[in-house]
C-alpha cells in the first residue's frame, strides 16, 4: 500500500463517530419493540439502559467493583432464542433511520472521500448485525463483535467481543499486520488509542472539549461536536 492519502486505508469507530447513537442500544430498542409476543423485554431494557434508573446504577456498580461488562451482557442474554434472521431484519430499518437522522457531520465531512473510494473499514465493538447492516449500505467492509447462534437461533452470549481488540480484528482481515499499513482512523472512543497512535493520520471526536484531556500526548486532529 502507498503513502498516497486517496489509496490509504481510512478505518472508522462507528458509535459517537460515524453516528451519534451508541448503536447496540438503538439496536436492541427497535428490536425488542418489534417482538410483541415477548412484551416483558421492552420495560426492561429501559430500567435497565434509562439514565438515572437504579438499575442502571446497580449495575454500574457492580461493572466498577468486578471490572465487567455486565450491562451488555444482560442485554445481549435477553435476545436467547430469538432468530437471527429477525435480528438482521431490524438491523436493516435501524441502519437506514441512522443515516436518514443520525449521522455526525463534521466527520462525514473528513471521512467521505474514502467511502465513495471503498478505502474504508468500519471497526466497531457494537453488535455485527447493525454493522454489518450499515456496512451493506454503504458499500464498505467492517469488523464488529459476533453473536453465538445456533441453527439459527441466538444462545444469549457473545461469540467474540471487540472491545480494545479492534487490531487483530482488522489484521484478520486485510490479510496483514495493520501496524505494516498505512491508514488513517478516527474514533471517540477511548479503548481505540492504540489504533490512533498508529494512524498515519488520526482524528479525535470530542464529545466535550473536557474529553481532549484523555488524549494527552496523541498527535491528532481534534473535532469538537456541538449536538
Amino acid at each position: 500500500m502507498t503513502d498516497d492519502s486517496a489509496a490509504r486505508l481510512f478505518i472508522t469507530d462507528v458509535c459517537g463517530t460515524l453516528v451519534y447513537d451508541d448503536t447496540t442500544l438503538g439496536l436492541l430498542r427497535v428490536h425488542f419493540s418489534q417482538q410483541p409476543e415477548r412484551q416483558w423485554r421492552l420495560p426492561m431494557f429501559r430500567a435497565l439502559t434509562a439514565h438515572r434508573s437504579p438499575f442502571r446504577l446497580g449495575v454500574a456498580v457492580i461493572e466498577r467493583l468486578t471490572g465487567k461488562h455486565v450491562l451488555k451482557q444482560l442485554l445481549v442474554r435477553m435476545m436467547k432464542d430469538d432468530t437471527v434472521s429477525s435480528l438482521e431484519l431490524n438491523a436493516e430499518i435501524y441502519a437506514q433511520w441512522l443515516l436518514d437522522n443520525r449521522k455526525v457531520p463534521s466527520v462525514w465531512n473528513v471521512i467521505t472521500p474514502a467511502i465513495k473510494d471503498k478505502h474504508i473499514i468500519l471497526a466497531s465493538a457494537s453488535l455485527q448485525p447493525i454493522v454489518s447492516a450499515l456496512a451493506k449500505q454503504l458499500g464498505v467492509r467492517f469488523v464488529a463483535s459476533e453473536l453465538e447462534s445456533s441453527d439459527g437461533v441466538l444462545t444469549g452470549r457473545y461469540k467474540s467481543d471487540l472491545t480494545g481488540l479492534k487490531l487483530q480484528a482488522l489484521s484478520d482481515l486485510i490479510g496483514n499486520d495493520l501496524s505494516s499499513s498505512f491508514y488513517d482512523a478516527i474514533s471517540d472512543n477511548i479503548t481505540d488509542q492504540e489504533l490512533l497512535s498508529g494512524a498515519k493520520r488520526a482524528y479525535v471526536v470530542l464529545h466535550k472539549a473536557s474529553h481532549k484531556e484523555r488524549w494527552a500526548g496523541l498527535t491528532a486532529t481534534y473535532i469538537r461536536l456541538n449536538q
